[in-house]
């Protein structure tokens, strides 16, 4: 915990963030492996609330400077900014992967670079940030280095990675790829699908998703990365 305190430290003053209680920080950046293997509570938890918080402030921020879109048009671009590979590259950019613990098998497996986990991560912090502050000030205050920005400047993060894998597969013969539903896990209100894609027979990827849409665009993306190489 020692060791935490002050690389915590370090981060809330280069971000600029006002902390009181650490010890909900410590949980955040607990990842359920680590917690396992100590016996201590693990980030799920933090990540569910911190999940609720930053769709409700992107949908604030969407409602407030975008007052010509409709519903539909609303969600979908909210869609881009709070997916897995977008809350992945806001850990990345504050760097608070660096503080992440994890177990020793899921260290030594290259987890502290896995989207899902990082992702995962980024919803915990916020989750911590709230609960401790008691308000959205602070969640705000990191939104706006690494959200808000992303969606002035139009980045887009869902990249519709299961056209192109049918784009490519297609311009060598006019077949199509399947998606399998491998595996369903966690709770109703956070649920893991785990989905791979085939083309004839032949496994190409896998993918990992809060929805089985992310998991399969998830899944087509390993697909073409393995095809690239």
């Amino acid at each position: 915990m020692s060791t935490f305190a002050s690389q915590f430290k370090e981060l809330a003053s280069r971000l600029g963030i006002h902390y009181q209680d650490i010890s909900l920080y410590f949980v955040a950046f607990t990842h359920k492996t680590y917690a396992n293997e100590h016996k201590i509570p693990c980030n799920e938890r933090l990540e569910f609330i911190g999940d609720a918080i930053l769709d409700f402030l992107v949908g604030e921020y969407m409602y407030i400077h975008y007052p010509d879109l409709p519903e539909g048009a609303l969600s979908k671009k909210r869609a881009q900014y709070v997916c897995e590979e977008a809350n992945n590259s806001y850990t990345l950019k504050l760097g608070l992967d660096k503080l992440l613990m994890l177990g020793v098998g899921e260290e030594e497996q290259g987890g502290r670079t896995r989207q899902s986990i990082l992702a995962d991560l980024f919803e915990a912090f916020l989750g911590a940030l709230y609960l401790d502050n008691k308000s959205l000030k602070e969640v705000r205050k990191v939104l706006e280095m690494v959200v808000f920005p992303n969606i002035e400047g139009h980045t887009n993060y869902l990249i519709d990675y299961k056209s192109k894998l049918q784009e490519l597969i297609q311009s060598e013969n006019r077949k199509s790829v399947s998606y399998i539903l491998e595996d369903e896990s966690g709770p109703s209100h956070d649920k893991r699908f785990k989905i791979a894609v085939f083309f004839e027979g032949i496994r190409l990827g896998e993918g990992i998703g809060k929805s089985k849409k992310e998991a399969e665009q998830l899944a087509a993306k390993q697909a073409l990365d393995k095809l690239a190489k």
